[in-house]
């Protein structure tokens, strides 16, 4: 049975440890993991908010438990850099592009 991927958007603040030391290399791991969901064919697209230090993933699981557990699994929410919510993300429009 083929099941249909969902997508969802995480969103990342900094949390209690961003400014500590060690962080840039949890930021830097961070990248690192995000580069592997692409690969992965997880990972849709992944920025910063240019006015505000807050960061958007779109990825895409099978179920919110595994989009929870790609959430989790962020070495940078795991060392407590980042904070991170998890949406369902429903798409009305998307470009051919």
């Amino acid at each position: 049975m083929i099941v249909a991927k969902q997508s969802f958007v995480i969103m990342l603040r900094p949390a209690h440890k961003y400014a500590e030391k060690g962080s840039d290399e949890k930021i830097d791991e961070h990248f690192r993991y995000l580069q592997g969901l692409k690969v992965a064919g997880n990972l849709t697209m992944a920025g910063l908010f240019s006015e505000v230090l807050i960061g958007l993933v779109l990825i895409e699981a099978e179920t919110v438990e595994e989009a929870r557990k790609i959430m989790m699994n962020d070495p940078a929410v795991k060392a407590g850099v980042f904070y991170a919510e998890l949406y369902p993300w429903h798409i009305a429009l998307k470009s051919d592009k």
